[in-house]
């Protein structure tokens, strides 16, 4: 076709696009305005840093449920087109990985252990689904997410090339920066955040309590591991500042997740981080405790008490003990409901279907708020046991289960090879102590079940594999050797995985 004609043409198409969007707006219709503004923002974005598409797509969800959490989970495009953050951006990254694979020929995943049993996770769910959704329509759905959501793992793997990679990374270290702050804003001025700072009256910055301290968890790790340089100044203090937080926190889950993630280091060669954390939190430890025991001071004597109480709560699975503080005051509370919803869980899929589970749309709390709290039964609406291995015996049954499991055990063992070498890549060490921050806390509370935590936890799995394999790969070949016929030393790479060292796209 004549070049000038195709030329009118695509014009005179992008008028009457422009004219039908145009009356759509005048009509309050926002749904197709919405989409083609996202369309060309990311064309836009895409033609800027010379990115592709998914990437795009991909770093706009870490970012927003990294900062926005539970707000930005929350937001549509429009009234009349009910689709949140994480399925559209599922279907559009994963759409545009299909292409790809179509076009290249090839499966968009590896042949390792890991990607096996993420497929299987999937596999296993969607089969689960197909007969849950007959019984339970919509509902299924929604509970089947905690299977689709893997499907980000094999969108951020197949990501490839130096230059998206470093955005991703560049995209994590600035939500890293970003969440401690948004997080401590959001307590000191939560009416602020919860109606002023908002679209169409959601929150656009919003956490869920849990997940608050288990993403500056993940923010310390990655601010540790991803920054270089003069940057390492300031954000390696911050990084001990938030993991110290987190210990010494009122979240048990976020806590057992940064004390496993900071094991993991401490078998690795920057094992000095962990031992820096472990003594900052001895002498914070030790210093309430001498101002709670020498002084008068009623604040450092609460905290003492409190500690102790919340290191206590545990090893008291049962909820039996006593505790007394303000601050670890439902700690007892929060271990029997635990107990008493996982026990009900378990006995009733034993009870009717310990191969396949129960299904996805069964409501997992309808027993156990009759047996716990029948005075709460109607406003109780949480879904979820707190606990996704829970979870995933009760919907899919052992075979959901062994899979979950074994996926966690390959995790174990990918992660042992890193930390056992010693040229072990740092930004690869980052990343694998993250989803270890991730996984204990899913199973103490609701994490991998919705998009808050799952979109992070399957993106961080695929990005650190990713970067593992591309660390693995073989150093350039020597140099041409000199008449002499000796060899000339090998040149160092000319660029790293360092979203700080190097910050220009």
């Amino acid at each position: 076709m004549n070049l000038q004609l195709r030329s009118r043409i695509m014009i005179a198409g992008a008028i009457a696009a422009s004219l039908w969007l145009a009356g759509q707006l005048a009509s309050g219709e926002y749904a197709w305005p919405a989409i083609a503004f996202v369309v060309a923002l990311s064309a836009s974005v895409v033609v800027a840093f010379r990115v592709p598409f998914d990437v795009i797509v991909i770093s706009t969800l870490l970012f927003g449920y990294f900062v926005g959490n539970r707000g930005f989970a929350q937001l549509m495009p429009a009234p009349s087109l009910p689709l949140l953050p994480a399925e559209i951006g599922l279907s559009l990254a994963g759409a545009w990985l299909l292409l790809q694979s179509a076009h290249q020929r090839t499966l968009p995943m590896r042949r390792d252990a890991i990607n096996l049993l993420v497929l299987a996770w999937i596999v296993v769910g969607t089969i689960r689904v197909i007969f849950d959704v007959q019984h339970f329509g919509f509902v299924a759905l929604r509970d089947y997410a905690m299977s689709y959501y893997a499907g980000f793992f094999f969108i951020t793997q197949n990501i490839g090339g130096e230059r998206p990679q470093r955005f991703l990374l560049l995209t994590l270290t600035a939500a890293s920066v970003a969440q401690p702050i948004a997080a401590l804003l959001t307590e000191v001025f939560p009416a602020f955040f919860l109606y002023i700072f908002t679209f169409r009256g959601v929150p656009l910055i919003y956490f869920k309590g849990d997940l608050a301290l288990t993403f500056m968890a993940v923010s310390g790790l990655l601010l540790f591991s991803l920054t270089r340089g003069v940057h390492r100044l300031w954000a390696w203090p911050l990084a001990t500042l938030e993991i110290a937080y987190v210990i010494t926190g009122a979240n048990r889950a976020s806590m057992l997740g940064a004390l496993v993630a900071l094991a993991w280091i401490a078998r690795s060669r920057v094992r000095w981080f962990a031992w820096v954390q472990g003594a900052v939190v001895a002498a914070a430890f030790l210093l309430v405790a001498g101002l709670a025991l020498l002084t008068e001071n009623g604040w450092a004597r609460q905290k003492f008490e409190s500690t102790l109480e919340r290191l206590a709560s545990i090893t008291d699975f049962a909820g039996r003990g006593t505790y007394v503080t303000e601050e670890s005051g439902m700690k007892g509370d929060n271990n029997r409901f635990r107990a008493v919803w996982w026990r009900i869980v378990i006995q009733d899929t034993l009870d009717q279907n310990p191969v396949f589970g129960l299904g996805f749309g069964y409501d997992l709390a309808e027993r156990f708020v009759q047996e716990y709290s029948p005075e709460a039964a109607d406003d109780f609406n949480a879904r979820s046991p707190h606990s996704i291995i829970v979870s995933a015996f009760g919907r899919t049954g052992l075979l959901g289960l062994l899979v979950f499991v074994a996926l966690t055990g390959a995790i174990a063992v990918r992660t042992w090879r890193l930390v056992c070498r010693p040229d072990a890549d740092l930004t690869a060490l980052g990343l694998w102590a993250s989803v270890w921050v991730i996984l204990v806390s899913a199973c103490f509370g609701v994490v991998l079940e919705g998009p808050m935590g799952a979109v992070l936890f399957w993106n961080l799995l695929g990005l650190a594999t990713a970067i593992t394999a591309r660390s693995k790969e073989p150093e350039a070949p020597l140099a041409a050797e000199s008449d002499n016929d000796e060899a000339l030393p090998a040149k160092e790479p000319a660029v790293q995985l360092s979203p700080l060292h190097y910050p220009a796209l």
